[in-house]
């Protein structure tokens, strides 16, 4: 027997009654209409209530919570922890760039000019993500830094500051409280709540709260065979991913007006950190003639405002001919590491002229 339109709807009503156990007698449509109405509001509770809790415990330790179960974050990766460090009071003055200077250590920077410094590092972090670091810490000094220390390698020279290599919570350094609010509903939020907890409760140990990370450890070369192997990569010729042969340096463009929004006597130490070898390019190939290119763009730069310094190493020298000096192309030991801190000290203290 066909139903007719309305015995056919009482029907599929009845169907999902009996799938969510309600007694029979009781499914009709306005019972449906009432359960989808408290399912909907009971569901807005929830979510409602999940922001506010995030709200308030702010797990990433934003600074837009009166509230604060233990100061600092969970151990996680820097592009979430660095909002913490980046707001942090204790620290004056930062480095921030991407693994290319991870071995600087802020503490030795700290211990020989009386200034503390934090590291905002982001792995592999290009231009955008890491000017974005730079602005958020510029938004939470009640006094302007009294020195900078930015990385300069080679993905600065990059003719699009769009490029993104890896995802990064742009939200969590919005100044946009809207932008937050819209960033929490994703399931990292929820992870970043648990983690706290945990960490609240000692579960969970604490970030460094100068964000400094020797990296030595992972890399794992300790062995013969490790150290041959690693030798052997180095030894093989690494090319340039990114070449521009225009004269649009966007990224220099962006420095150059942060630069300009810092006074005078804030000390400004670019760094264009080593590369072995191998890991130059080869002569007579465009990212050759590149190369020089960039240089000067950079050493203009620092040419045009005061205070400002140059620290490079992205050159052919000896240290840079030395194997025992890297990991890999662009990743170097502490050995090179403490000469770069040595230089950046002496810098800040007044103690060597920029470099011609």
């Amino acid at each position: 027997m066909q139903l007719t339109g309305t015995e056919a709807q009482k029907e599929r009503v009845a169907g999902i009654g009996r799938r969510l156990g309600l007694p029979m007698r009781d499914v009709t449509p306005a019972t449906w209409r009432r359960f989808v109405a408290i399912f909907a509001v009971g569901a807005f509770g929830f979510l409602f209530g999940l922001l506010s809790l995030m709200l308030l415990i702010d797990p990433f330790d934003t600074g837009r919570s009166p509230i604060r179960l233990k100061e600092g974050v969970p151990q996680q990766g820097p592009r979430t922890a660095n909002v913490s460090r980046g707001r942090d009071p204790a620290f004056d003055s930062a480095i921030i760039g991407n693994s290319r200077v991870q071995m600087i250590d802020p503490a030795v920077l700290t211990a020989g000019t009386g200034i503390p410094f934090v590291a905002l590092v982001v792995q592999g972090g290009l231009p955008k993500e890491l000017l974005t670091t730079w602005d958020w810490f510029m938004a939470h000094r009640q006094k302007p830094p009294k020195a900078m220390v930015l990385g300069i390698d080679g993905v600065w020279c990059s003719d699009d500051l769009s490029k993104q290599a890896n995802p990064f919570p742009y939200w969590l350094y919005s100044l946009s409280t809207l932008d937050y609010l819209q960033g929490l509903f994703r399931s990292s939020s929820l992870s970043g709540l648990r983690n706290y907890f945990s960490y609240v409760i000692g579960q969970r140990p604490q970030a460094p709260r100068n964000g400094f990370w020797n990296y030595e450890s992972v890399y794992g070369v300790g062995t013969p065979e490790q150290l041959a192997h690693m030798r052997g990569e180095l030894d093989k010729p690494q090319g340039t991913a990114d070449v521009n042969l225009g004269t649009d340096f966007p990224a220099a463009r962006a420095i150059a007006e942060r630069l300009a929004a810092l006074p005078a006597d804030t000390t400004v130490v670019l760094i264009r950190p080593p590369v072995y070898i191998t890991g130059m390019p080869e002569q007579g190939t465009p990212a050759a003639a590149a190369e020089p290119v960039c240089r000067d763009i950079f050493a203009k730069l620092a040419e045009e405002r005061p205070n400002t310094h140059i620290v490079d190493w992205r050159l052919d020298r000896p240290e840079n001919r030395d194997p025992g000096n890297f990991f890999d192309h662009t990743h170097y030991r502490r050995s090179l590491a403490e000469r770069l801190e040595a230089e950046i000290v002496a810098i800040i203290d007044g103690k060597r002229a920029a470099q011609p």
